[in-house]
């Protein structure tokens, strides 16, 4: 033989051993086994809420059990969330610009109204000068198109003689004189007339339609609660949108809710009665719109009358002051210029219309007047958005800029954050099993998780809309309130929040590890008489330790913890997968089956039997 075989022979049964038999060792059953029997008879089995035993009777010893009887509990829901002040602020500058001042830092107490910070005002000053001298021009041109249709001349056409434009221009300054032409005098006064009028109603129009929009800001607000409500008891495909029941109008109101920011609090659903009231309160408001909106339109209205009686006067005026030109001259005149005067009445009566201020010009005077005063009331609010003050009382916790950075106007960066002295508050959310059992006005305790100090709150919000971008796990925003004293709490500091959901005392106990949670139902096993019950119950405040039975269980009832059984059960090697050994073998030490491999004439030495 090879001095080679022996080696090659334990090769092969080494392989044969680690392929063949070590796997089936490990599934092995080391302890059998058992099947245990509690009775005579079969489970019992739940039919319709009726509990059906044991035809035999159970052993006692086989579980562990306790006595329901009565207690106290109290029921908490823990969450987490991270520290915020109740009245937090950040500040920024209403207008860009280049910082001149910083008047706080860190940690500085302020009260509403301090500047904290100031802008370069040059600019500003500059374009407040700037927007006062465009008010001043557009009344310039106003007041110079009021003298040009009263006097209703032309004084600079080239097509009219000098003489002609001398008397024609001398006749409206006359007016006022004994001696003037009294058709012209009478003339003039009508256009004089009509414009004081046309500018009153001017002025009338202008405040009725700022009187409509505030009407329109007002009824939206008003409108606001009733689009915004939910009515009680009302499901998602029942509740139709609020605004459904508004119409005409009110669908502006309906869309400027789309456009509003969604408040961070959710309000309750409302009772029919409730949502009614609001709905009348709507209608009201919508009414009073409408009624604005009709005086607005009679006003635009009569100012579009009163320029047409400009317009009309100014022509008389004009043909007035053609008629005076003509019977004014003499013979002499006449022969010698009558092409002069013939072209000065064209002018007047016909040619020249088209120079003289129109009841439309006017109006667009009128106009350029009121945008140049907004301009100046805009120049000034940004020369005093150029002090930026403390909106609020509180402590400075942080200062985004410094003296010569450029900032923007309304930044979301460059500001000034004030924390207010009014608390702090935990916004979290809980799950839609949990939000049924929250309310305004729970007790509540929160542990600061970096230093374990431990604040009383309150539950302050809850809300009932969804805001889990998730759809399959819905959950609810709740506001915690703490009530921190004099304590300083740090902003985004995280906590621990235990909530009191339900107290109960004088109420039915048992442990907690004797209820049985299922989609079917709670159920708790009962030994009653020998004889194992399951029993359907109604569960009221669960507690760490113990729970609330409601209904289904009584004092002195002896409800199962454990069965001792299942444990034993448990306790065999099943859970470690050893099972069904050797095909169907059941005896301990089982046939491995297949073949040892050939080991090349016996096996190699020193692997023989003891």
């Amino acid at each position: 033989m090879s001095p080679l075989a022996p080696r090659a022979a334990l090769g092969r049964a080494r392989t044969w051993w680690q392929e063949s038999v070590i796997p089936r060792l490990k599934r092995v059953t080391w302890s059998r086994r058992r099947t245990v029997i509690a009775g005579a008879a079969g489970l019992a089995i739940v039919v319709g809420g009726a509990s059906v035993a044991w035809a035999g009777g159970a052993d006692p010893s086989s579980y562990r059990t306790a006595t329901a009887s009565t207690g106290a509990i109290e029921e908490e829901l823990d969450l987490i969330g991270t520290i915020e002040s109740a009245n937090r602020r950040d500040a920024s500058f209403g207008v860009g610009g280049e910082v001149s001042a910083v008047n706080v830092s860190l940690g500085d107490t302020v009260e509403a109204g301090d500047v904290l910070a100031t802008l370069d005002t040059i600019d500003l000053e500059e374009a407040v000068e700037a927007a006062e001298e465009r008010v001043a021009s557009a009344e310039e041109a106003l007041a110079s198109d009021l003298e040009a249709q009263s006097s209703a001349t032309e004084e600079d056409d080239e097509d009219t003689s000098s003489e002609t434009t001398t008397s024609t221009a001398s006749a409206p300054s006359g007016a006022g004189d004994s001696s003037a032409d009294p058709a012209l005098e009478a003339a003039v006064r009508d256009v004089q007339n009509a414009q004081e009028q046309l500018l009153a109603l001017i002025e009338a129009a202008s405040e009725s339609l700022t009187a409509a929009e505030a009407t329109v800001t007002d009824a939206t607000e008003l409108c606001q609660p009733f689009l915004d409500a939910e009515l009680e008891g009302a499901d998602d495909s029942e509740a139709a949108p609020a605004a459904d029941a508004v119409s005409g109008e009110e669908s502006e109101f309906a869309a400027a809710d789309d456009e509003a920011e969604e408040s961070d609090e959710e309000s309750e659903p409302l009772t029919l009665e409730a949502v009614q009231e609001l709905l009348v309160t709507c209608q009201e408001a919508i009414t009073g719109v409408a009624d604005a909106q009709a005086v607005t339109q009679a006003a635009q209205e009569a100012v579009a009358a009163a320029m047409t009686e400009l317009d009309a006067a100014i022509t008389a005026l004009q043909d007035a002051v053609a008629a005076s030109t003509t019977t004014s001259s003499t013979p002499s005149d006449t022969s010698s210029g009558s092409s002069t005067t013939s072209t000065s009445t064209a002018s007047a009566s016909g040619g020249g219309t088209s120079s003289v201020p129109s009841a439309a010009d006017i109006v667009a005077d009128y106009a350029a007047i009121e945008v140049a005063e907004a301009n100046v009331l805009i120049a000034e609010q940004s020369l005093a958005a150029a002090e930026l003050t403390a909106p609020i009382d509180g402590t400075v916790a942080l200062v985004a800029f410094e003296v010569g950075d450029t900032v923007d106007a309304n930044s979301t960066t460059a500001v000034i954050t004030i924390l207010g002295d009014d608390g702090y508050l935990i916004e979290t959310t809980v799950t839609l099993a949990e939000v049924q059992k929250v309310a305004v006005g729970q007790v509540a305790e929160v542990t600061i998780s970096s230093s374990g100090e431990h604040y009383p709150a309150t539950v302050s919000a809850v809300g009932f809309v969804n805001v889990a971008t998730d759809s399959a796990t819905p959950s609810y925003a709740i506001t915690i309130s703490i009530d921190a004293g004099d304590a300083v709490l740090l902003n985004g500091a995280a906590a621990q929040v235990a909530v009191s959901v339900a107290t109960a005392d004088g109420v039915v106990v048992i442990p907690i590890s004797a209820l049985h949670r299922s989609d079917a139902g709670d159920t708790v096993s009962v030994l009653d008489g020998g004889e194992l019950v399951t029993v359907p119950v109604e569960v009221g405040a669960i507690g760490t330790d113990l729970v609330e039975i409601i209904s289904g269980i009584a004092v002195g009832d002896e409800v199962v913890i454990a069965d001792l059984t299942a444990a034993t059960e448990e306790a065999t090697a099943e859970t470690t997968g050893l099972a069904d050994l050797g095909g169907t073998t059941e005896e301990t030490g089982a046939e491995f089956g297949g073949t040892p491999p050939d080991f090349g004439g016996g096996p190699p030495a020193g692997a023989g039997g003891r």
